[in-house]
């Protein structure tokens, strides 16, 4: 590319409920395993409990409430972010489905088109944009982000592009896999 040429990239992508539950489901990961390991330390004491005074009888018969039920609340959330994924993708009408974004390594921040609307987003204005291997995270703040899958780049070398781009504007603010 010549040093008059635009940094172009351009990512256009549909929003699916696959996608968007996938992502959902990776950045509630570490709640889920905490929840996971916070049933795991109530419930072996209380099993051992049970097994250690010869009852493992009634430990049968009370194991749908001490170990199913903290396990059905795990899986609650599970189902409850594929619920809220696939009431927000249903919400939408089919010309807000389709999302394009254009990043450009010469201007102050990113544009969105997303339905009928268009909005620039200052570089100032990002929280933080964390990548992941299928996909970005840009937040606007604490509980507003933006997920922009990886298989939207119209071209693969556009995502080294987009790092380089995400290391200079934003600098700590970006964090990026060493790819």
């Amino acid at each position: 590319m010549n040093s008059n040429d635009v940094t172009a990239i351009h990512v256009d992508f549909e929003i699916n409920r696959r996608d968007l539950f996938r992502a959902s489901l990776d950045l509630a990961k570490w709640r889920l395993i905490a929840s996971f390991f916070v049933i795991t330390i109530l419930v072996v004491p209380l099993s051992y409990l049970f097994l250690f005074i010869n009852e493992g009888k009634i430990l049968l018969q009370l194991s749908p409430l001490i170990i199913g039920v903290p396990l059905v609340t795990v899986g609650g959330q599970v189902l409850r972010l594929h619920a809220i994924c696939r009431k927000f993708v249903s919400g939408l009408p089919d010309s807000q489905r389709r999302c394009h974004y254009l990043f450009q390594a010469e201007t102050d921040g990113y544009d969105l088109t997303y339905g009928e609307s268009f909005s620039h987003i200052a570089w100032k204005d990002v929280l933080k944009v964390i990548e992941q291997p299928a996909y970005f995270v840009f937040y606007s703040n604490s509980l507003q982000a933006r997920i922009v899958p990886k298989h939207g780049f119209h071209l693969r070398e556009d995502i080294p592009m987009l790092r380089s781009i995400l290391r200079a504007k934003l600098g700590a603010k970006a964090r990026i896999l060493s790819q």
